[in-house]
């Protein structure tokens, strides 16, 4: 009895080393580690300005920096001449498939993200949208490098970019692709799958073949919330965009004079006429500019004058999402006098949403006044 105990406990050991060996064997490592991922980085959110070239080790970015205050966050730029809004990346490479399954791939993104895989777009979230995240299965050939394209848009706002993989019956949580597993350029002994002619990516340099923006949506949160994995993301409305060819108000016919701020006592309160934005979102009218430009002016003829910029919405939907629609706004204003020379030290941005109304919200006539920025002298 105890003979036949020791031979199925042999039995059982031998059984579980031939498996390991199996598996070793299942996942050769390649004999060149890879180096990551070319990324191209252009000005604008269309691929249009080629302005930094780099290889990445992996994609796993967040360009979002926290600040004391969501009025104090800021935005940092992904590398050296890339604006930290309204930029595009494309990123060109090979994969190498350790062993032979079913892949998931996982894309974390805000803005808009898509990925193609061995010439097949198998990910697409190209929209300006929150911190989404989508997954997609593949089967995939061990031992086998395939071509890799990924491309980013950023719209406005926060910024992150995350590709991952779960390699086949993996337990563990996706994980963001090892660098030794990506190739900016393949070693001579890479056996490449080979993409359809009509997959394979435009050159860098050539905007013309580069796909069009994502499509604008209302953008109202300024701190916005990741979606949880098998959550659906809040429906975004379009917004209302102007009629094509309908004209704005020329700019000479603007009232653009600003009041003398340096004459009102603390606390005084100036609303920003002449002030228009997109429909339900944070997005400047270029008839705003005269407006801004006074200001700007205005602040700069009194460099010891500090603003608190305003925003305020009516009280028609969400109370949440117009008080971010508000900051937004806000930090919209803050943002193009900071661009015009004005020290941001001497600026401040907060929305109010619709608490502080100065019209009656149940006239659809006098609401419209409630949907303001204003400036408060500090």
């Amino acid at each position: 009895m105890l003979c036949r105990l020791r031979f199925r406990l042999l039995l059982a050991t031998l059984l579980l080393l031939l498996l390991l060996a199996g598996r070793l064997r299942a996942q050769p490592r390649p004999a060149t580690p890879g180096d990551g991922l070319r990324g191209h980085y252009y000005d604008g959110q269309n691929f249009g300005q080629l302005v930094l070239t780099r290889v990445d080790p992996t994609i796993d970015f967040n360009w979002t920096i926290e600040g004391p205050s969501p009025a104090g966050r800021t935005f940092a730029a992904p590398g050296p001449g890339v604006p930290p809004e309204y930029f595009s990346v494309r990123w060109l490479g090979h994969i190498y498939i350790p062993v032979t399954g079913r892949y998931t791939f996982r894309i974390l993104n805000d803005d808009g993200m898509r990925v193609w895989l061995g010439g097949k777009r198998i990910l697409s979230a190209w929209r300006d949208q929150v911190a989404t995240e989508s997954a997609a299965e593949i089967q995939l050939t061990g031992g086998r490098y395939y071509p890799l394209r990924v491309e980013y848009c950023q719209v406005q706002w926060d910024t992150r970019a995350q590709l991952t993989w779960q390699q086949p019956g993996a337990a563990a949580e996706p994980r963001p692709i090892p660098t030794a597993s990506l190739y900016a350029t393949l070693p001579p002994s890479a056996r490449p799958i080979s993409a359809p002619a009509t997959a394979r990516p435009a050159a860098p340099t050539a905007p013309a073949a580069a796909p069009a923006p994502p499509s604008r949506v209302a953008s109202r949160p300024t701190v916005r919330p990741t979606v949880s994995r098998g959550a659906k993301p809040a429906p975004r409305r379009r917004p209302v965009l102007p009629r094509r060819g309908a004209a704005l108000p020329a700019a000479d016919s603007l009232t653009t004079a600003v009041p003398d701020l340096a004459t009102l006592r603390k606390g005084a309160v100036v609303p920003l006429t002449n002030l228009y934005f997109t429909q339900s979102t944070a997005t400047l009218l270029p008839a705003s500019r005269p407006l801004l430009n006074q200001l700007a002016r205005t602040l700069r003829a009194r460099p010891a004058l500090r603003l608190e910029i305003a925003g305020h919405t009516d009280n028609v939907g969400e109370p949440a999402l117009n008080l971010r629609l508000s900051e937004q706004r806000a930090r919209t204003v803050r943002q193009y006098l900071v661009q015009q020379g004005i020290d941001s030290v001497r600026l401040t941005a907060r929305g109010y949403g619709g608490t502080r109304p100065v019209a009656d919200n149940h006239d659809p006539g006098q609401r419209p006044r409630n949907r303001r920025v204003e400036v408060v002298v500090q």
